[in-house]
């Protein structure tokens, strides 16, 4: 079966000469005159799929708005309106209530106003967010801008979102504490808009971390045609795997593990000082993981070698379960 990117790839990567940049970014940008660039994304959240059917509605509206504004923050935009198409299987007020709570709290923060949409009854929830936003003209962050001996940068603490997966199912124990952080950024991610932001002018490429590290690194690599070597030692993650990153199911949630929605960007070495400014006025940790070489792919270097990886091994819906 045909992976998602090869769907993609294969039969709705067309687009008019009108469209600055279509299918194979975070978001589209439409030139709409007046110096500013439409900026357009939309994600769809199904239930059994991306979350728990059981799980807080609060925190499925709040992630909802956080993986769409979290691809506006990736390109360095404004958010500004947003569009629900919601699907569902029930008509229950208490949880409608709770969902549009946790919705538009992280829309409010941001001031998105909710500009319209559609609601069917259907056998499964299904919410799907189209996100607007606007950047200068010729501005915003791209996936394919990269360039050799570039810095490669991460955002926040990686891996934590896929290790919070592991403790919903059960699959590994931390402190209550510690889970309580796990579960939190699985459940209500924090989009790194201001980061995006910060960061136009300054990075030549940048992407949200939402399919995984090493897949969304290799999106990167390969729309800049360069090659991204990650060295695994200095990933930031939470102070609780510190002693069991190299584990294999703590070490593929770090690489390839999903709903991290931190921002990975490349930028020139004479950009350093720029960055760890960035990173004290928003107080936000920005660490440096590798640089951009020629080549094509993603290399990871550990304990003295090299693994070349697979760039499609991050979260793709049309995978082969094994």
């Amino acid at each position: 079966m045909a992976s998602e990117f090869d769907i993609i790839r294969r039969y709705f990567e067309h687009h008019s000469d009108s469209v600055k940049l279509g299918v194979g970014d975070d978001c589209a940008l439409i030139d709409i005159g007046d110096g500013k660039d439409l900026v357009i994304t939309t994600d769809t959240l199904v239930g059994g799929t991306h979350f728990l059917l059981s799980e807080d509605p609060f925190a499925i509206g709040f992630k909802s708005a956080a993986v769409n504004l979290s691809d506006l923050a990736a390109m360095g935009a404004t958010p500004k309106y947003a569009l629900l198409a919601i699907t569902l299987p029930f008509s229950d007020e208490v949880w409608i209530e709770g969902f549009s709570k946790g919705l538009y709290s992280l829309l409010n923060q941001y001031d998105v106003t909710l500009v319209g949409g559609d609601t069917t009854r259907g056998d499964i929830l299904s919410i799907t967010l189209t996100a607007i936003g606007f950047v200068a003209s010729g501005t915003a962050l791209r996936r394919d801008h990269a360039i050799l001996d570039d810095d490669v940068w991460v955002s926040g603490s990686i891996g934590v979102g896929a290790v919070g997966l592991l403790v919903q199912e059960g699959v590994v124990k931390f402190s209550n504490e510690d889970e309580r952080d796990f579960l939190r950024q699985l459940r209500k991610p924090a989009p790194r808009i201001e980061l995006g932001q910060n960061l136009v002018g300054i990075a030549n490429a940048a992407i949200d971390i939402s399919d995984g590290l090493v897949a969304d690194a290799g999106h990167v690599a390969d729309k800049s045609g360069v090659q991204i070597v990650i060295d695994f030692e200095t990933i930031p993650t939470h102070p609780a795997l510190n002693s069991s990153r190299r584990e294999l199911k703590i070490k593929n949630s770090i690489l390839e593990g999903g709903d991290d929605y931190e921002l990975l960007f490349t930028s020139t070495i004479d950009s350093r000082d720029q960055i760890e400014n960035i990173s004290c006025d928003l107080g936000l940790v920005l660490t440096r993981i590798g640089k951009v070489r020629s080549g094509l792919g993603v290399v990871v270097r550990d304990d003295g070698e090299e693994l070349i990886v697979s760039s499609e091994g991050g979260f793709d819906h049309f995978a082969k379960t094994k």
